[in-house]
């Protein structure tokens, strides 16, 4: 399944940093990059890809974003934002996964399975999945950094926070860039027309909401 395109795509899964990006003709025509969070980046993102790629808002024909796992909040924000749109002016709307992008992104790179991908969650804990030795890819789960260091491979990361935590970790690069040729790739994309923020946490901390303010 493809998008639409000129897609206007959002990733707000990143613990800090924000993503927007037009996705026409299999390659990016406009991106906006912001090193704060979905909360104060998402829109001036927004402006900046659009002002690029010479597009307004009614020139795009389908949305896509990353659901995570990831930030919650940022992910939310960009899911509100295209579902608020897309009901304003029906366009469908598509989802990838993070680790999902990490996974086919490192495997393009040339790295052999079997081996972990991971992701910030919080309070200092890891969204991970595993990636077989055939290259097939597992169910994301949610682990301690310990419990990623005795997990007995590698652990691939592009957080700046991993090579602090994770003894076995592996620099990887963002995904984003791959992105356009992943989109064309069956099973990458899935139409939702009510995106939410994939979370596979089984317990959550309390939460004062100042952040939310």
């Amino acid at each position: 399944m493809s998008a639409p395109e000129p897609c206007l795509v959002f990733d707000g899964s990143a613990r800090a940093g924000v993503r927007v990006g037009v996705l026409s003709g299999g390659r990016w025509v406009g991106q906006g990059l912001s090193p704060d969070g979905a909360l104060e980046g998402l829109f001036g993102c927004v402006e900046a890809a659009l002002a690029e790629s010479k597009l307004k808002l009614g020139d795009i024909r389908s949305f896509a974003l990353c659901v995570g796992p990831g930030s919650v909040l940022g992910i939310r924000i960009a899911a509100l934002t295209v579902r608020s749109w897309s009901a304003l002016e029906p366009r469908p709307i598509f989802v990838w996964e993070s680790l999902a992008g990490i996974a086919r992104s490192a495997l393009v790179a040339g790295e052999k399975g079997p081996f972990l991908v991971a992701v910030e969650s919080r309070l200092k804990r890891w969204h991970a999945l595993e990636v077989s030795a055939d290259g097939s890819l597992g169910t994301p789960f949610e682990a301690e950094a310990a419990q990623l260091n005795t997990a007995g491979c590698r652990v691939l990361a592009s957080s700046e926070a991993a090579p602090s935590v994770l003894t076995s970790h592996v620099a990887v690069s963002h995904p984003w860039s791959s992105l356009p040729v992943f989109f064309a790739q069956s099973g990458f994309l899935r139409e939702e027309p009510r995106p939410d923020a994939l979370n596979v946490a089984n317990d959550f901390a309390t939460w004062s909401g100042e952040r939310h303010r």
